[in-house]
């Protein structure tokens, strides 16, 4: 007697976003116990913000792991797959999209700050890592339900992309890398390149570019993301996209992280400059991949038909005799 090995499409596709809600989970968590354990905050609005945040995200992300991990059905069928899920993962993300430049903002001290290199008349401010715990883990929160909410609206709309749902994820991590350059470019750009002395006319130069830069990759990453969710994208666009993306943060990373770049130090610009440029050349061989698979899947077919062709000649010819 055959048995039913079907299995529930919802719990297959519950699985992946599980990981990222405990994985948000726990970063929430660390993000935090470094902020309360950092003596150095003196800032108390953006210490209120960073608390809340971190709360009300640890308190969210614990019941979406628990409502995936089944052991409560009436929880998850109220929640796994429902748009009480998408809509608390998108109130997430907006809470971290909003808290992010604060908790990065040099100026505050919360995660960064601003140190100078002395030469000549030249300060050369540049941001660097002051909380470390703070810096990776609120980012790690960020990219987590970035994640949830990227696979909840794949789900909802049904969309299968050229390369699954891992290829699309590259792309919104390029959006997101593009958002930190040009948030990056544009806080150097008021905040240092104004101050006389704060850096100089070349540094000021190479970190317009890098805002341009971040500005086309975010614009490209998300018309290619969103037409990848909903599985209207095409191989020609996103081959040429990914192209010149790569081409771009190829320059980018070199003019910010090089020299006289405005990124020579670790932080977010340095960063971002680097995950775009790895994002754009994983994306662009992702898409070349796939372009090679299907020649080699059509040349395949093709050597089949002509090797049967010439059996079936061969047969006709013995008949014939």
């Amino acid at each position: 007697m055959p048995t039913n090995t079907t299995t529930s499409p919802s719990n297959d596709s519950g699985r992946p976003r599980f990981n990222s809600w405990a994985l948000l989970f726990l970063f929430s968590t660390l993000a935090l116990t470094a902020h309360e354990t950092d003596d150095s905050n003196a800032n108390a609005g953006a210490n209120k913000l960073v608390t809340a945040v971190s709360t009300i995200s640890l308190i969210v992300s614990a019941i979406g792991s628990i409502a995936h991990l089944g052991f409560s059905g009436v929880l998850s069928s109220m929640f796994v797959g429902t748009l009480i899920e998408g809509l608390l993962a998108l109130i997430s993300l907006a809470l971290w999209a909003g808290t992010l430049p604060v908790v990065m903002d040099p100026r505050k001290g919360l995660a960064q700050m601003y140190v100078g290199k002395q030469s000549d008349e030249v300060i050369d401010y540049q941001p660097i890592i002051s909380n470390a715990n703070l810096y990776f883990c609120s980012w790690g929160a960020a990219i987590c339900v970035l994640s949830v909410f990227a696979q909840y609206v794949r789900e909802r709309l049904g969309g299968t992309g050229i390369g699954g749902m891992g290829y699309t994820n590259l792309w919104y991590l390029l959006g997101l890398a593009s958002v930190v350059v040009v948030i990056e470019g544009m806080r150097f750009k008021n905040q240092v390149c104004v101050i006389d002395g704060g850096a100089e006319t070349a540094t000021c130069g190479r970190n317009t570019y890098g805002l341009v830069t971040g500005i086309i990759g975010l614009i490209v990453s998300v018309i290619i993301s969103l037409f990848s969710t909903i599985g209207k994208d095409s191989a020609l666009v996103t081959t040429i996209s990914s192209f010149l993306c790569a081409i771009l943060y190829t320059i980018c990373a070199g003019l910010l992280t090089f020299d006289k770049g405005p990124a020579t130090y670790v932080g977010n610009q340095y960063l971002a400059a680097w995950s775009g440029f790895f994002l754009s050349f994983a994306i662009f061989g992702s898409v070349v991949k796939e372009f090679m698979g299907v020649a080699t899947g059509t040349t395949t077919a093709g050597n089949n038909a002509s090797s049967g062709d010439g059996e079936e000649e061969e047969e006709n010819e013995m008949d014939t005799i």
